[in-house]
């Protein structure tokens, strides 16, 4: 199995349960969340500069876990830590229910919308349309799912979708959460 049939799927099934930190960041005291989301952006930024910055790190993190890097990923800073930021962005400035929503849309759309491009486009290197729709499709889902009023939902869906293919590898895991958490705050 090539590096690339291995690391995909376990790449989008982490993106996914990332979605646990939108459902349990509202059970806690906002101020105890705000800071876990510190912590989280921290320890990702201390771990990238151990992988990034010294040999011993970069060799134990690419036997460990060099399946979940993408080969762009091999001299930068990763999706997961622009996850991180993304997340952290969203409880930090929006009400906590957007925020938990936009993080909980982040977490099922983007895997969505990689899992139907690479379906139907097998090798393409960019985003697809399709995959964009797929990210409609699964934001407006879990929107409808959360109750959120239906044009709200379809606004914010659309506004994932778009923010989905922000150029820049991982940028869109900084800008989905945002926009999702900016129509649902803007609308509520």
């Amino acid at each position: 199995m090539s590096g690339l049939a291995r690391r995909e799927p376990w790449r989008r099934v982490l993106h996914l349960a990332s979605g646990i930190l939108g459902l349990a960041a509202p059970l806690l005291p906002s101020s105890v969340a705000g800071l876990g989301f510190l912590g989280l952006v921290v320890l990702a930024l201390l771990l990238e500069a151990a992988r990034l910055r010294v040999s011993a790190a970069r060799a134990f993190a690419e036997r460990r876990l060099g399946d979940l890097f993408r080969p762009a990923e091999r001299d930068r800073v990763s999706g997961a830590t622009a996850l991180a930021l993304g997340y952290a962005l969203a409880w930090w400035i929006f009400p906590a229910r957007a925020a938990a929503l936009a993080i909980v849309v982040t977490a099922v759309a983007d895997p969505a919308g990689a899992a139907a491009g690479s379906w139907f486009s097998p090798g393409a290197d960019r985003k697809t349309w399709i995959g964009s729709g797929a990210v409609f499709g699964a934001a407006a889902l879990v929107l409808f799912l959360w109750r959120v009023e239906p044009f709200t939902a379809l606004l914010a869906a659309a506004a994932t979708a778009g923010a989905e293919r922000t150029p820049g590898r991982a940028m869109d895991n900084v800008a989905v959460p945002l926009a999702a958490g900016l129509v649902l705050t803007v609308l509520r």
